[in-house]
Protein backbone atom coordinates (compact mmCIF):
# COMPACT_ATOMS: atom_id res chain seq x y z
CA UNK A 1 0.00 0.00 0.00
CA UNK A 2 0.99 3.24 -0.82
CA UNK A 3 1.58 6.43 1.38
CA UNK A 4 0.19 9.56 0.85
CA UNK A 5 3.03 11.13 0.31
CA UNK A 6 4.45 8.40 -2.61
CA UNK A 7 0.66 8.70 -3.92
CA UNK A 8 1.13 12.94 -4.15
CA UNK A 9 4.52 11.97 -5.78
CA UNK A 10 2.83 10.30 -8.61
CA UNK A 11 3.72 7.02 -7.69
CA UNK A 12 1.56 4.26 -8.69
CA UNK A 13 1.09 0.42 -7.73
CA UNK A 14 3.50 -1.67 -9.57
CA UNK A 15 0.86 -4.32 -9.92
CA UNK A 16 2.24 -7.95 -9.80
CA UNK A 17 4.56 -8.17 -12.36
CA UNK A 18 7.35 -10.96 -10.86
CA UNK A 19 11.03 -10.63 -11.21
CA UNK A 20 11.49 -13.24 -14.32
CA UNK A 21 8.66 -10.89 -16.15
CA UNK A 22 10.23 -7.70 -15.73
CA UNK A 23 13.24 -9.59 -16.67
CA UNK A 24 11.94 -11.22 -19.79
CA UNK A 25 9.47 -8.49 -20.76
CA UNK A 26 11.10 -5.61 -19.80
CA UNK A 27 9.30 -2.28 -19.13
CA UNK A 28 5.91 -1.12 -20.82
CA UNK A 29 5.64 0.99 -23.19
CA UNK A 30 3.69 3.57 -20.93
CA UNK A 31 6.65 3.77 -18.72
CA UNK A 32 9.23 3.65 -21.63
CA UNK A 33 7.11 6.56 -22.83
CA UNK A 34 7.29 8.35 -19.39
CA UNK A 35 10.83 7.81 -19.10
CA UNK A 36 11.60 9.54 -22.63
CA UNK A 37 9.39 12.83 -21.75
CA UNK A 38 11.23 12.65 -18.49
CA UNK A 39 14.66 12.49 -20.31
CA UNK A 40 13.80 15.35 -22.64
CA UNK A 41 12.64 17.68 -20.09
CA UNK A 42 15.87 17.18 -17.95
CA UNK A 43 17.36 17.77 -21.43
CA UNK A 44 15.58 21.11 -21.46
CA UNK A 45 16.42 22.53 -18.13
CA UNK A 46 20.40 21.80 -18.66
CA UNK A 47 20.30 23.27 -22.32
CA UNK A 48 18.21 26.47 -20.05
CA UNK A 49 20.94 26.75 -17.23
CA UNK A 50 23.80 26.68 -20.08
CA UNK A 51 22.20 29.56 -21.91
CA UNK A 52 21.80 31.43 -18.75
CA UNK A 53 23.06 34.67 -18.84
CA UNK A 54 25.92 35.05 -16.69
CA UNK A 55 26.68 36.29 -13.25
CA UNK A 56 24.54 36.37 -9.50
CA UNK A 57 21.27 37.23 -9.44
CA UNK A 58 21.01 40.67 -7.80
CA UNK A 59 18.10 41.43 -5.49
CA UNK A 60 16.44 44.08 -3.06
CA UNK A 61 15.28 42.60 -0.05
CA UNK A 62 14.36 45.56 1.98
CA UNK A 63 11.12 48.12 2.47
CA UNK A 64 12.56 51.59 0.53
CA UNK A 65 15.89 49.57 -0.40
CA UNK A 66 17.18 51.75 -3.77
CA UNK A 67 19.62 50.63 -6.12
CA UNK A 68 20.87 51.70 -9.63
CA UNK A 69 21.36 48.92 -12.09
CA UNK A 70 23.33 49.94 -15.53
CA UNK A 71 21.52 47.28 -18.02
CA UNK A 72 23.23 45.36 -20.79
CA UNK A 73 20.71 45.25 -23.24
CA UNK A 74 21.19 41.78 -23.11
CA UNK A 75 17.63 39.66 -21.47
CA UNK A 76 16.09 36.24 -21.50
CA UNK A 77 12.19 35.70 -20.89
CA UNK A 78 11.21 32.76 -20.07
CA UNK A 79 9.09 30.23 -18.83
CA UNK A 80 9.58 28.50 -15.37
CA UNK A 81 6.99 26.43 -12.92
CA UNK A 82 5.21 28.29 -10.82
CA UNK A 83 5.90 27.80 -7.03
CA UNK A 84 4.02 28.28 -4.11
CA UNK A 85 4.93 31.70 -2.36
CA UNK A 86 4.82 30.43 1.60
CA UNK A 87 6.22 27.11 0.63
CA UNK A 88 8.01 27.90 -2.38
CA UNK A 89 7.70 24.02 -3.93
CA UNK A 90 6.80 24.07 -7.69
CA UNK A 91 3.01 24.13 -7.99
CA UNK A 92 2.44 20.89 -10.77
CA UNK A 93 1.67 21.88 -14.66
CA UNK A 94 1.55 25.87 -13.91
CA UNK A 95 3.92 28.20 -15.33
CA UNK A 96 4.29 31.40 -15.62
CA UNK A 97 6.84 34.19 -17.48
CA UNK A 98 10.18 35.69 -16.12
CA UNK A 99 12.69 38.28 -17.30
CA UNK A 100 15.94 37.90 -16.97
CA UNK A 101 17.78 40.96 -17.48
CA UNK A 102 21.80 41.28 -17.50
CA UNK A 103 23.09 44.75 -15.60
CA UNK A 104 26.01 46.07 -12.98
CA UNK A 105 25.20 47.17 -9.81
CA UNK A 106 26.36 50.85 -9.80
CA UNK A 107 24.83 51.59 -6.93
CA UNK A 108 28.34 53.04 -5.52
CA UNK A 109 29.72 54.72 -8.80
CA UNK A 110 33.49 53.95 -7.33
CA UNK A 111 32.87 50.35 -6.69
CA UNK A 112 30.72 48.98 -9.34
CA UNK A 113 29.85 45.09 -9.19
CA UNK A 114 30.47 42.47 -11.26
CA UNK A 115 27.43 42.07 -14.07
CA UNK A 116 24.65 40.43 -12.20
CA UNK A 117 20.96 39.03 -12.98
CA UNK A 118 17.88 40.78 -12.27
CA UNK A 119 15.06 38.46 -12.76
CA UNK A 120 11.38 39.61 -12.49
CA UNK A 121 8.04 39.72 -14.06
CA UNK A 122 5.75 41.49 -16.19
CA UNK A 123 5.04 43.93 -14.32
CA UNK A 124 8.58 45.24 -13.77
CA UNK A 125 9.51 43.38 -17.10
CA UNK A 126 7.91 46.12 -19.28
CA UNK A 127 8.81 48.76 -17.27
CA UNK A 128 12.24 47.83 -17.79
CA UNK A 129 11.69 47.13 -21.34
CA UNK A 130 9.99 50.75 -22.08
CA UNK A 131 12.80 52.35 -20.35
CA UNK A 132 15.58 50.29 -22.47
CA UNK A 133 13.74 51.29 -25.72
CA UNK A 134 13.67 55.09 -24.75
CA UNK A 135 17.46 53.99 -24.87
CA UNK A 136 17.74 54.93 -20.69
CA UNK A 137 20.32 52.02 -19.46
CA UNK A 138 21.01 53.44 -15.69
CA UNK A 139 17.66 53.21 -13.84
CA UNK A 140 17.06 53.90 -10.37
CA UNK A 141 14.93 51.17 -8.70
CA UNK A 142 13.12 51.24 -5.47
CA UNK A 143 11.81 48.73 -3.51
CA UNK A 144 8.28 49.06 -2.14
CA UNK A 145 7.45 46.25 -0.14
CA UNK A 146 8.37 44.34 3.56
CA UNK A 147 11.01 41.38 2.96
CA UNK A 148 9.01 38.56 1.60
CA UNK A 149 5.68 40.26 0.86
CA UNK A 150 3.90 39.44 -2.01
CA UNK A 151 2.38 43.17 -2.29
CA UNK A 152 5.88 44.54 -2.88
CA UNK A 153 5.88 46.86 -6.28
CA UNK A 154 8.96 48.65 -7.77
CA UNK A 155 9.49 51.98 -8.88
CA UNK A 156 12.05 52.46 -11.71
CA UNK A 157 12.39 55.45 -13.32
CA UNK A 158 16.07 56.55 -15.32
CA UNK A 159 19.00 57.79 -13.14
CA UNK A 160 20.31 61.45 -12.68
CA UNK A 161 23.54 60.16 -14.11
Amino acid sequence: MLTNEQTNLGLKPLGTRTIDQIRKDGLDKQMLERIAAERQDMLRVRQEQKERLPGQFLSLKVDKEKRTFLFTGNYQKLEVPMKDFRTKQEIPGKKQTKWRFQAYDVTDSDNPGEVGIWERGYTEAEQVLHWLEQEKTELTIIRNGAPNSQQTTYTIYPSAG
